[in-house]
Parts: structure tokens; C-alpha cells; sequence
């Protein structure tokens, strides 16, 4: 008695979560599996801006930024994305001295670090990278989106938990793999259970990175975590104007960051602009299996001497912990082979959502069937498709065109609309149902 009553409750658990995070789940499902190759689809749609044939040497570095910049008057130099190979471009980045709210700039110009010619310009606000990133990663909500990804991690945790727990002791009782082909509920129920477990270990890693990725910010601060490679000062040498105004030469920043940190691949170059009066050379290490980009070295812009130097490998279990998790999420090191396997995988618990709320709406389709509003299977689930990709796309044509500030304030309208009419429909239907149980008993 006492296991059927734990039955029942995860069951109950299983399906609820399922039912109302079903949706969220599936879609981060496919954004995800897109998001993957945002840089590699970055390069196959652009290869203008971002490949260049070798032509001898590079040119010196400093000469070619600051000629970017005397461009710019408008805007401060924020990084110099460096290439990984010799067929790359030089991408450098700015920021505008102000930035305009609704619509924000974060300019990049990408140059042929053989010749200095500047490839193209664009606002990256309006990339099609930046697209997939964000509706993946905050669901292009300016607010809380970031926050509600990490509650749809927790609620793929507790699906893939209680699903382990419901259908391991279903599958003792039948040979693995066996799919009935009885009717669409029950074919689509052992898919679901035969998915559901292929795909477990994977699906158990996912809600837990996406969980931290989500709510990072509020874990950081109720934990008290800072980020392990921050780098601060508490006296500024300098004002923030006199640390803008400061000269240096990059092709010397980068020579002493690989005598200073020789393990360091350099990728990004970044000055600060706070008044501390440095330069942060930022990387990877070749073998470590950690957030791209998170290994540094700062130097003075003065002497070019290292005040920081940080390595992964050599910090503890914690920052390792810290460090490997968006990794883990995103597939970011082991290649693009790596990458398409976690396409494949990550496309498992979009199927399961689906599955899942076909068996749901199959089982109670008789009840369904004597409301007035009720919808046969196809159809419904042909108007929630179109319903998702028609919104993907008209969000992401108002990226193309006005960036992030526009489309931004689109969602947070639709968004927050739909959960406002959701919640007053909840409330006025158990208000009507009350009054009608109310009349019955009194008739």
C-alpha cells in the first residue's frame, strides 16, 4: 500500500511538471541543439568578416586599433578578439560613450590582420549568433529570462529523476526496447520511456548545468561566490578618464602574456577602463575542460608587468566545479564531432515533452472530447508549432533590424500578457466552477 501511495505521487509529480513545464522544456530543447553552432554558423553565414587568406606576416597590432578607433570617436575600445588560426580576422570591439537603452550598440569591426583592411562593421546586438544565444539562454526576455531557464533546468531535473524512478521498475518488468504498437498513446508511452532512459545521464547533466547557468547570479550572491578570476584593486591609480587615455602597445601585451603565462592560448585583449590601469589577456589552456575563455593574465599598462595571473588547473575543486559547468552545458570542448552528438541529445527532451503531452492528452482525450472547446490531436499540436517558430521568427527578424532593445520589450509585453491571462482564467474558472457547485446544492 505504502509503495503504491509513492507511486501515485511521483507519478502525480512527473506528469505535473511535465504538463506545465513541458513547453519551456521543448523549446530550450531546440534553441539549445541551434545554439550549439552559433559561432559556427556565425562563420558559414559571414565569411566575409570572419575568414582571410595568410599573406606573409601580421601587421603590427597597435597601429591597426587605433586607426579602428580615430574611426569611432563616438565609441570606447573594449576588447581585441585575437584569431585561433591563421585564417582568422582581427574583431575589434567597442562599446558607445553612450549607450542608448532601447537600443543598445556593441559594435565590432572585424579587419585582415595581414593587410589592415577593415572586412565589415556591424552592431553584434543584430547578429543572428547573438539571436541564438539569447532566446536560448533568457528566452530574449529583459528581465527574469535568464532566472525562469534555471527554474526549467530544475523542472528537467525533477522530470528526469521521477521518471527514473517510475519507469526503471517498469522496464524490470519488460524487455528493453519493446515498443507496442496497440495505440498512439501506448506506442508513444514506451518511446517515451525508451528515450526517457537512453538518455538519462545526459538529460540528468543538462538540468543540473542549466539550473546553475540560470540562477547563477542569485547562487553567487545567497552563497556568497565570487567568480574565481576576478581581478580587483581596491585603491584605482587612476580616473576612469586617465585610464582610457592611457597608450600601451598590444603586440608587447601580447608578447609578455605568453613569457609571463606560456601555457595561455591568447584570445581575447582587453583594456580596463575603471582606473585600474591594466590590460587583461584572456584564454584557454590547451587540455583543460573548462568554460572557454576564463584562464588570464593581467599586466600593467605601464610596464607590461603581470598583477594577476590565472590558470584553472592550479585553483581549487570549487572554481574547477565553477568553471565546468557551462562547458558541460554547451558541448565547448571536444569539437565539433562532440557538438553534434550533443545536438542529437539534446533534441531528447523536446521529444519527451512532446511525447509525454500526447500520452496526457490521448489518456483524457474522452473527457476532453464533451468540452465545447475541444481540439483533436494534429491540429493542436500544429497550432502550438506554428504558434513557437512563427514567434522565433518574427523576434528574431526584429533582432536583424533594431537589435536587442525592441524585440526585448516585445517578449517582456507578450510574455508577462500571456501569464496574466493564464493566471485570470485559472481564477475566474474556479470562481464560476464554485458558483456552479454553489446553485447546485442550492437547487
Amino acid at each position: 500500500m505504502v509503495k503504491i501511495k509513492e507511486n501515485n505521487k511521483l507519478w502525480a509529480i512527473h506528469s505535473w511538471v511535465g504538463l506545465y513545464a513541458g513547453v519551456i522544456i521543448a523549446f530550450l530543447s531546440i534553441t539549445g541543439a541551434a545554439a550549439l553552432f552559433r559561432v559556427e554558423l556565425d562563420h558559414v553565414f559571414n565569411p566575409h568578416l570572419r575568414s582571410v587568406t595568410p599573406e606573409g606576416r601580421q601587421l603590427a597590432m597597435t597601429p591597426v586599433v587605433e586607426k579602428v578607433k580615430a574611426q569611432h570617436p563616438d565609441k570606447v575600445l573594449f576588447e581585441v578578439e585575437l584569431p585561433v588560426s591563421a585564417t582568422g580576422s582581427w574583431n575589434i570591439r567597442l562599446l558607445p560613450k553612450e549607450q542608448r537603452r532601447l537600443f543598445p550598440i556593441f559594435w565590432e569591426v572585424f579587419v585582415n590582420p595581414y593587410t589592415g583592411e577593415i572586412l565589415g562593421e556591424r552592431n553584434y546586438y543584430k547578429s543572428f549568433t547573438y539571436y541564438l544565444r539569447n532566446i536560448h539562454v533568457r528566452f530574449y526576455e529583459g528581465f527574469y529570462g535568464r532566472q525562469i531557464v534555471g527554474l526549467a533546468g530544475i523542472a528537467l531535473l525533477i522530470s528526469t529523476v521521477t521518471g527514473l524512478l517510475i519507469y526503471g521498475r517498469f522496464m524490470k518488468k519488460r524487455f528493453f526496447g519493446t515498443i507496442r504498437k496497440k495505440n498512439l498513446r501506448v506506442s508513444q508511452a514506451d518511446y517515451h520511456k525508451l528515450i526517457g532512459m537512453l538518455a538519462l545521464v545526459f538529460n540528468l547533466m543538462i538540468a543540473i548545468t542549466g539550473a546553475w547557468l540560470g540562477l547563477q547570479g542569485y547562487l553567487q550572491k545567497w552563497l556568497n561566490i565570487e567568480r574565481p578570476n576576478t581581478f580587483k584593486l581596491i585603491e584605482k591609480p587612476y580616473s576612469k578618464e586617465e585610464d582610457i587615455a592611457l597608450t600601451f602597445d598590444f603586440d608587447s601585451i601580447y608578447l609578455a602574456s605568453r613569457t609571463h603565462f606560456p601555457q595561455l592560448m591568447p584570445v581575447i585583449i582587453r583594456p580596463s577602463t575603471n582606473g585600474d590601469g591594466v590590460v587583461e589577456v584572456i584564454g584557454d589552456v590547451p587540455k583543460q575542460v573548462y568554460e572557454r575563455n576564463s584562464n588570464k593574465i593581467v599586466l600593467s599598462k605601464d610596464n607590461y608587468q603581470p598583477q594577476f595571473i590565472y590558470n584553472i588547473s592550479h585553483d581549487n575543486a570549487g572554481a574547477k566545479l565553477f568553471y565546468v559547468q557551462e562547458s558541460l552545458h554547451f558541448g565547448d570542448y571536444g569539437g565539433l564531432a562532440l557538438k553534434l552528438l550533443y545536438g542529437v541529445l539534446s533534441l531528447t527532451s523536446g521529444f519527451l515533452a512532446l511525447s509525454g503531452f500526447i500520452v496526457y492528452l490521448e489518456r483524457t482525450r474522452k473527457k476532453r472530447f464533451e468540452q465545447p472547446k475541444f481540439v483533436e490531436l494534429r491540429p493542436l499540436l500544429l497550432r502550438w508549432t506554428a504558434g513557437i517558430l512563427g514567434t522565433c521568427v518574427i523576434i528574431g527578424i526584429l533582432s536583424g533590424i533594431w537589435g536587442i532593445g525592441i524585440p526585448t520589450l516585445v517578449v517582456v509585453i507578450l510574455f508577462y500578457s500571456f501569464i496574466l491571462l493564464i493566471l485570470l482564467k485559472t481564477v475566474f474558472g474556479r470562481i464560476k466552477r464554485r458558483i456552479a457547485k454553489l446553485n447546485n446544492q442550492i437547487t
